[in-house]
């Protein structure tokens, strides 16, 4: 069920990557061509990249987000929940004698 959520984060992650290369490129190009300067060209890419760094950065957020509520409904408890229960379950382990064994 959150196989298919997680394919697509990535395909939408690696898009981000894919479409900075080839703004990159365009701007190598325009470069190249004397229709921008390097100075702008650089300034123009950092800006982009800052940008898709937010917004890469938000829609891993919100993909937890979705996650964490969907494991919340379904019932799936959390880390936390588990760890707790192995410290009692382990407690109770020390404070109950065992059985000799029968053998």
């Amino acid at each position: 069920m959150l196989e298919p959520l997680r394919k697509l984060l990535l395909a939408g992650l690696g898009t981000v990557d894919l479409t900075e290369e080839k703004l990159k490129a365009v701007f190598d190009d325009l470069v190249a061509r004397g229709e921008v300067g390097e100075k702008e060209a650089r300034e123009l890419i950092s800006g982009w990249a800052k940008k898709a760094g937010e917004q890469k950065t938000k829609i891993q957020q919100q993909v937890e987000e979705a996650v964490h509520r969907t494991l919340e409904r379904i019932g799936v408890p959390h880390r936390s929940d588990l760890e707790r229960l192995e410290a009692r379950i382990a407690d109770l382990e020390r404070r109950v004698p065992r059985a000799p064994d029968a053998g």
